[in-house]
């Protein structure tokens, strides 16, 4: 089994028997409808791959899709679509799906992208965590990247991947050059500039959404680490926009 863990969500439980029983070298985690997929995402969890149907009968497959997206970017989807709907397709692919198959597939080419979706993962932790406890350490980081917005710790992980605590978190400082903690901030601190800057969302909302419960100690943490409230970089976040907005306009109108 290679290890790879993969959530299928699709209402036909016959769809989801192909997968666990045609890829069987792969870990699988099923879910019938949107909703039990996003209590699934939202707990912390080490999914590599969603394989997602487009239709279901609680949510649209494209609606989800951008759930996940919110929940965590850099999360990678296959959209299967029906035969024939293509534009579906294309409208998956600019909401941000990293792949799509058409329904009946071909379970050797499904295979193919698989392999090829993973293949860059597992040639990452080669070069990058070569030594015993480094795909460890590897594991932790992307774990932490995925879950940053969740309540979960190193102790967590290090009884996940059978390692010893002190010695996961000395190796994920040399690794990283940053304690686990130290990287979970800066992950929450850059996921709400982020949000300050490209969405509407208030600030105690954008609290919520990084994992703070009291919006009060989020915005404390911010204030100390940029010396900025939230408002404050969100009005110099959109002034920067609005300058770089006008400096476009003028060489576009040097041009014509």
């Amino acid at each position: 089994m290679s290890g790879e863990k993969i959530l299928v969500v699709d209402d036909n439980q016959n769809i989801r028997s192909i997968f666990t029983t045609a890829f069987d070298d792969y870990n699988f985690l099923t879910a019938s409808s949107a909703k039990e997929a996003l209590e699934i995402l939202k707990r912390p969890h080490d999914i590599d791959l969603i394989v997602l149907d487009v239709m279901m009968p609680d949510m649209n497959g494209l609606e989800l899709l951008k759930e996940i997206k919110g929940l965590n970017k850099k999360a990678k989807v296959m959209i299967m679509t029906g035969y024939g709907t293509k534009d579906i397709a294309i409208e998956a692919l600019r909401s941000q799906a990293d792949e799509f198959i058409e329904k009946p597939f071909d379970i050797v080419a499904v295979r193919d992208l698989f392999e090829k979706m993973f293949r860059q993962n597992r040639d990452f932790a080669t070069s990058q965590y070569p030594q015993a406890g480094g795909n460890k350490v590897h594991f932790a980081k992307r774990m932490l990247e995925r879950n940053f917005n969740k309540q979960f710790s190193l102790q967590d992980i290090s009884k996940e991947v059978f390692l010893n605590y002190k010695y996961l978190s000395r190796s994920f400082k040399e690794k990283t050059g940053k304690s686990f903690n130290e990287y979970k901030l800066d992950l929450k601190l850059k996921a709400a500039k982020e949000l300050l800057i490209k969405s509407s969302f208030t600030v105690n909302e954008i609290a919520y959404q990084v994992g703070y419960r009291n919006p009060n100690s989020f915005m404390k943490m911010f204030k100390k680490l940029t010396n900025l409230t939230p408002s404050e970089f969100r009005i110099n976040g959109q002034k920067d926009g609005q300058k770089k907005n006008c400096k476009k306009n003028k060489y576009e109108d040097a041009i014509v």
